[in-house]
């Protein structure tokens, strides 16, 4: 595969980019598409776009960030993510990632958060034991249903959101290739490997698989826990809980 060049978009040229790129990936009408006006606002607010580009400046993917509140702190929020089929399954999301997590570090902001579907055994993978990040906040039916095309209008948005608090010992630790270690497994949570094929079988099945899990997430959330760690065996992942630390909250 040709080389990747990892970068921000910085001109209208790369955020049109972004927007073509919006379309094909999701399929989106115009309503549900980010227009370069906001894509604009963002880098004049310091909150990058992280860009990958072939070399001849074709953009393959990109991950967009806002500012956002949490705590009364300025943090980032990670909006958009996307990469163009047959661009997957290189790190190219891995890679914007890092080098949306360089900009954080740099700005001084020590919190990315986004959200992802719980049922998701890859995103949850990938956020947990790739990044490093943990889980402590469910939001039911976070878009509504039918919002977009982007959203299943038969089963509810649920959202759980991802914390990566990029100066963290765990975010250290698993960058360097170790995954999240969760020594009391006694706490956790089961979801299918691949909900799709689930939902291809029985959106019942699918359904019933969403209120359980919401059902569980939340108990054990509200309990103090939270997510720190995840693993996928035998057909099955399985969200890993343990207390909460201080590596985890802001500073000073």
């Amino acid at each position: 595969m040709p080389e990747i060049v990892i970068r921000e978009c910085t001109s209208v040229e790369d955020f049109q980019q972004c927007i073509d790129l919006e379309r094909t990936v999701w399929n989106d009408a115009d309503i549900g598409i980010m227009p370069i006006r906001l894509y604009m606002i963002s880098k004049a607010c310091n909150a990058p776009t992280i860009g990958a580009f072939e070399a001849f400046g074709k953009l393959v993917g990109f991950v967009h960030t806002m500012i956002a509140l949490f705590d009364k702190r300025v943090v980032y929020h990670s909006h958009l993510a996307a990469v163009l089929e047959g661009w997957r399954h290189q790190d190219i999301g891995y890679k914007m990632k890092l080098a949306q997590r360089e900009h954080a570090v740099k700005a001084g902001v020590p919190l990315i958060i986004w959200t992802f579907d719980p049922l998701q055994s890859r995103n949850a993978h990938f956020n947990i034991n790739k990044l490093g990040t943990i889980i402590r906040r469910y939001a039911v039916n976070y878009y509504g249903e039918g919002l977009s095309t982007v959203f299943d209008s038969t089963v509810p948005s649920d959202r759980i959101f991802a914390e990566w608090w990029v100066s963290s010992p765990q975010v250290e630790s698993t960058l360097a290739g170790n995954r999240p270690n969760v020594e009391d497994r006694s706490q956790s949570v089961l979801i299918p490997d691949d909900i799709e094929n689930v939902h291809a079988e029985s959106l019942e099945e699918h359904q019933r698989w969403r209120v359980r899990i919401r059902e569980q997430l939340q108990s054990k959330l509200a309990s103090g826990l939270i997510v720190r760690g995840f693993e996928r065996k035998s057909g099955m992942g399985r969200y890993l809980l343990g207390p909460d630390e201080a590596q985890f909250h802001f500073q000073g």
